[in-house]
């Protein structure tokens, strides 16, 4: 009975205290209870903290049982009263070449044969190389890189130059041999003819086998009278031309052609100036030769002729003629 009045008091005074407090507790304002709240966290976060310094572990997992709880019956307070449950993690062997020295600490030497400042500048200068250069074909390695296999260019790419059909231009420079003439008015007089060149300019379309050009050519050239006058005859001369081509290999051609044209043609001689206008010819056999894709060289035989007029006999003569073909 006695007993039965001791539990009841303990358990009225128990009581009375947590009334107590819970009316202390609730007398405080909500700042209090939030600074009370994050010492008792900071207080629990440590204390957890040296449990895990000390390699405590809480619980041992299996693979498909449940985890099984720590013993309750130990102490806390000590160190040595608490004995950590049998764990069941795999056991790895780590090769010597990791561990270093039987110490256990890895040291930067054991893990890589070179210093940390070698490995950082090789990786520094392997990113420049990169940067500059991102085929890595550096003058170093010239037998490594004979052996690597060609490219795509280098296998399809055409060993010659290739014929670029279509339009192009060029200019030509010719060496004139001009025969003997003569002018009617007011009499026939004979004139000597000496040699002369022939410029100009020329635009056509290669359409393979066949080309068609236009061009304008400026000739001049001095004459000597029978009775010791001097002069000299030159004429613009506006032409269009055919010419017809045969392969003679991957880049040379054998070429003729005819042309047509309009010549302005004017002569001195005694101080005296005979002009006219007439039709104009030529007859073309020659040979091109290509160098690149884009531009090729032509040397050509011409002989020229024009209309007679009422002033003048015909101009005829010969040329050799050295011109350049660039693609458009």
């Amino acid at each position: 009975m006695g007993s039965l009045y001791r539990q009841a008091f303990l358990l009225s005074a128990l009581l009375l205290a947590n009334f107590i407090q819970a009316s202390e507790y609730a007398s405080l304002s909500l700042t209090d209870k939030i600074v009370e709240l994050r010492l008792k966290s900071n207080a629990h976060g440590k204390y957890v903290n040296e449990l895990l310094a000390k390699g405590i572990t809480f619980t041992s997992f299996d693979a498909i049982n449940k985890p099984s709880l720590i013993n309750t019956e130990t102490s806390v307070g000590t160190e040595d009263s608490f004995i950590p449950p049998e764990t069941h993690l795999p056991i790895i062997d780590i090769p010597e070449q990791i561990l270093g020295d039987p110490s256990g600490n890895l040291s930067e030497e054991s893990v890589s044969p070179f210093p940390i400042e070698e490995v950082v500048e090789e990786e520094q200068g392997l990113d420049k190389e990169v940067l500059v250069n991102p085929g890595f074909d550096t003058g170093d390695n010239k037998e490594a890189n004979s052996e690597k296999p060609p490219t795509y260019n280098e296998l399809y790419s055409s060993k010659v130059p290739l014929r670029r059909l279509g339009y192009y231009f060029g200019p030509f420079l010719s060496a004139v041999f001009p025969d003997d003439s003569s002018i009617k008015s007011p009499s026939r007089i004979p004139y000597h003819s000496k040699g002369g060149v022939a410029t100009g300019l020329r635009v056509g379309n290669d359409f393979g086998n066949t080309r068609i050009e236009g061009e304008y050519a400026y000739l001049t050239h001095k004459i000597d009278g029978l009775s010791g006058a001097s002069g000299k005859v030159n004429f613009h001369n506006f032409q269009s031309r055919l010419i017809l081509e045969k392969s003679l290999g991957t880049r040379a051609d054998l070429r003729v052609g005819i042309g047509l044209g309009i010549a302005f043609v004017n002569k001195e001689l005694g101080g005296h100036k005979y002009d006219g206008v007439g039709f104009s010819y030529d007859f073309l056999l020659g040979w091109s030769y290509r160098v690149m894709e884009n531009w090729s060289i032509s040397l050509d035989y011409k002989h020229y002729l024009t209309s007679a007029h009422e002033n003048y006999d015909r101009l005829q003569g010969h040329m050799i003629e050295l011109s350049a073909g660039f693609d458009l």
